[in-house]
């Protein structure tokens, strides 16, 4: 049973809201007892040093300490507790990230993300490098709302930004071990070394974190695993007297069992079609160079960070770095034993950047930031997908040629008799089938396209901050960009059936660039700004409202890229326009209890332009369908984000957020036309969000007993932009169904997580149990996918219930 509804919800934001107000009646009896506790919560969001409730942007800061204490160590579990923030793992290589609605999780080397993922303020934004573990972090930082004046590339609706622990002037180490069921395995190690008497220390730390997986594979294997290893070197100089020079070295290495994309349609050998009973997924026919399914990926990255300060006035920061990653992931997209369909993702991206920023503070008034930028990458993805033309076919003439879907009831236009063949789950019988009818199976074909991007980014940008009154403050900043964009594509078949020819991509085997097509331009620009006033209501309460535009840049798409059937079709890119968002916010932050608490409340509203889109469209009996980009148009979202960090005492503390996030596709243009998704939700986007988490902590025979329970609630989410409810497939003579096609979404869930552990030795030791997911709910975290496309939508079981020990120990 769900302990949080959505009945419950407006009283969980109403109990929140009610914390914050009776908690402003204390803050206001001593308007000047806090100046800056130790213990207030500290950001960088502005690129200077700031309590969060200074800061006039909706952000949400997480140190260490607190992901240690909920035991959060991936960024979708994080997610969780972020106000207005989703983040989905399918795996390492294919995550999404969403903030107040609009997602980023395309991995072409050509599409810009429209979330910035940064690390030490380098972006490590592009899709198949983005997820990365978190470890020996000094926090994590996610701003909500445009941030291209701050943080630049990618940020067009927000940004999550990982700022690592660097190294300190005294020794200091730590190791934690993890194990569970599924085979879990987890270890962290840090030490922290200062280089004898100069001012200089090293940091190192690592993680290794082993998971069987919980989808049983009865053709072989498991399922939904994960297996990650990460280094990290860090060293760190001082010279002058208030400045320093850091030099970053990470290391990422994943090989993980394949990703679960079990069919709705088709079940499994000898099964059903539940997401959490066991698969029956495959790779067959030595393609994709006799790939097992599974993620293999590495990322190499070095970051070199100056900050100097010259005088009191002036602080110079130059951050420079190079990031390289491969990966490559196998995956069985139709969901089922049937040698349909075999596909591959080899994704890679090399990239360097470098920016300089100088800050200028002359006295309490005045805040002021310049500088400039550059980003350059080189990437591509290419996709072999392996096929066996006979069986390919019978899928298009029989489960994939329906009709338009009324009432909830599409008409099967193939083969009935196929149909029942394939919603039997039986290979055997198919093969079968066909071979009586004349028609060979076993006959493998391996086509592939590749997308490549060499892209170049320059940027200026300047931001002023200047104190009106006493009270009131402004702050205006204002970024221009300029990019160079050239895109390449190629395709072709790669393992030749002599009888198929090329049936889902045309044969380019010479690499064709948007240069050779004179419509396309290749260079590209555009501004993104942002103005607030924030007001001090007290010492201790702010309250500001701001406005900003992100864009995401212009994009070169190449059309032949995508699924098209016909052959010999000439190469041809189209630009993509630019995508704006105009987002207006207010926001309330208090601090309270001696700066040991507080609370912050923003709403906000933005509209959307060029929203751009992924849509199916059928080619025609027979034929695999064809994916477009499309513009869906004009969107705009509505919300309100509130959190409470609250410090009761020495041994209790607690953490609640909740969101309200109402993102749609507007139902009309400007001009009154209809919108293909009109009123539609946005995918991956709840209405409401909310989690809990409380901390309590004893004194007990020289140790501490400590408790931490905590859950987290997501209301109805849709997996994709239609909004595809579940329906019937009939038959055409009698009307009578034959299979249904389950809804692409997810109803609201809960999810409870506990942890229990003793400390001893003054905390320098520990024993710990956990369990996650502790009611052992079933949902999905995805739906619909690439066998969508066919009429098979395939669905991703989230994780079970998990349960270990741990033991830590700190010198």
């Amino acid at each position: 049973m769900n302990l949080v509804t959505c009945d419950h919800l407006p009283r969980l934001a109403g109990a929140l809201v009610g914390l914050g107000l009776a908690a402003t009646a204390v803050a206001q009896e001593t308007p000047s007892q806090v100046e800056r506790p130790e213990d207030v919560i500290v950001v960088t969001a502005q690129f200077r040093e700031q309590a969060a409730a200074e800061v006039p942007i909706s952000v949400s800061s997480f140190d260490q300490t607190f992901l240690d204490e909920v035991g959060l160590d991936q960024l979708d579990d994080l997610s969780a507790f972020v106000p207005g923030l989703q983040i989905q793992e399918q795996s390492v290589n294919n995550p999404g990230f969403v903030i107040r609605g609009i997602t980023s999780d395309d991995g072409s080397s050509a599409i810009e993300p429209r979330v910035s993922v940064f690390q030490n303020g380098v972006s490590i934004s592009r899709s198949r490098g983005s997820y990365v573990p978190l470890f020996d972090l000094e926090r994590v930082e996610v701003m909500k709302g445009p941030q291209g004046t701050l943080f630049g590339r990618n940020a067009q609706i927000g940004a999550v930004h990982l700022v690592t622990q660097k190294p300190g002037n005294e020794w200091a180490s730590s190791a934690r071990l993890e194990l569970g069921n599924f085979a879990y395995r987890k270890f962290d190690g840090m030490v922290n070394l200062p280089l004898g008497a100069s001012d200089s220390a090293i940091r190192l730390a690592a993680t290794y974190r082993s998971r069987d997986g919980f989808i049983d594979n009865n053709i072989g294997g498991e399922l939904n695993g994960t297996d990650t290893r990460a280094l990290r070197a860090s060293w760190r100089t001082l010279f002058g007297e208030r400045s320093h020079f850091d030099l970053i070295f990470n290391y990422v290495e994943d090989d993980a069992p394949g990703t679960s994309f079990k069919s709705g349609i088709i079940p499994a050998l000898g099964g059903d079609t539940d997401p959490h009973s066991p698969a029956s997924l495959n790779a067959f026919g030595g393609l994709l160079g006799g790939r097992a399914l599974g993620t293999k990926r590495d990322i190499f990255d070095l970051t070199a960070i100056v900050n100097w300060q010259p005088s009191s006035l002036w602080t110079i920061n130059s951050t420079s770095a190079w990031r390289e990653f491969d990966s490559f992931e196998a995956f069985d997209p139709d969901g089922s034993a049937f040698d349909l369909f075999f596909f591959g993702e080899d994704a890679e991206g090399e990239q360097w950047s470098s920016e300089l920023r100088f800050t200028f503070q002359p006295d309490d008034l005045l805040t002021a930031f310049f500088g400039a930028g550059f980003f350059t990458e080189e990437g591509s993805q290419r996709v072999p997908l392996g096929l066996d033309g006979a069986v390919v076919g019978a899928l298009l003439n029989s489960i994939a040629a329906t009709g338009p879907i009324v009432d909830g009831q599409a008409t099967l236009f193939g083969d009935p008799g196929l149909a029942q063949l394939f919603l039997l789950g039986d290979p055997a019988l198919l093969a079968g089938a066909l071979g009586a009818g004349g028609v060979p199976t076993g006959l493998f074909q391996q086509e592939q396209f590749t997308n490549f991007a060499d892209n170049q980014s320059y940027d200026v940008f300047a931001d002023v901050s200047y104190a009106l009154t006493d009270r009131l403050t402004a702050t205006a900043g204002l970024r221009y960009t300029r990019d160079r964009k050239e895109t390449l594509f190629s395709s072709g078949v790669e393992v030749d059936n002599p009888f198929l020819g090329n049936l889902l991509v045309p044969d380019i085997n010479t690499p064709v660039s948007s240069d050779d097509d004179p419509s396309v331009g290749r260079n590209f620009d555009g501004w993104a700004w942002r103005a607030n006033l924030n007001f001090e209501l007290s010492a201790n309460q702010f309250v500001y409202g701001n406005y900003a535009r992100g864009r995401r840049p212009d994009v070169i798409e190449d059309v032949a890229g995508q699924f098209n059937p016909a052959l010999g079709v000439a190469v041809s890119f189209e630009r993509v326009p630019e995508e704006i968002v105009d987002s207006y916010e207010i926001g309330y932050k208090m601090l309270f209890m001696d700066g040991r608490s507080q609370f912050d409340v923003a709403a906000f509203y933005y509209d959307y332009e060029n929203f751009q889109t992924t849509i199916s469209v059928d080619a025609g009996p027979g034929l695999p369908p064809d994916l477009q980009l499309i513009n869906a148009g004009t969107a705009s979202s509505r919300g309100l984000e509130t959190q409470l960090s609250l410090n009761l005492n020495e041994g209790l503390d607690l953490y609640a957020s909740y969101a309200y996030n109402r993102s749609r596709f507007d139902k009309t243009d400007d001009r009154g036309n209809p919108l293909i998704f009109g009123g539609n939700r946005f995918r991956l986007s709840p209405d409401h969000t909310a989690g809990l988490a409380l901390r309590a902590s004893r004194a007990m025979n020289g140790g501490r007993l400590y408790f931490t329970p905590s859950v987290t609630y997501q209301s109805k989410v849709f997996f994709q932009d239609d909004n595809q409810g579940r329906y019937a497939v009939a038959l055409p003579t009698t009307g009578q169904a034959l299979f249904e096609v389950p809804a692409i979404s997810e109803g609201g869930y809960s999810l409870f997580n506990v942890r229990a552990g003793y400390e001893f030795s003054q905390g320098q030791f520990a024993i710990e149990a956990f369990v996650n997911n502790l009611t052992d709910r079933s949902f999905i975290i995805d739906a619909g996918n690439t066998g969508a496309t066919f009429n098979i939508p395939t669905f991703i079981a989230g994780a079970p219930r998990t349960y270990g020990l741990a033991v830590r120990a700190v010198y």
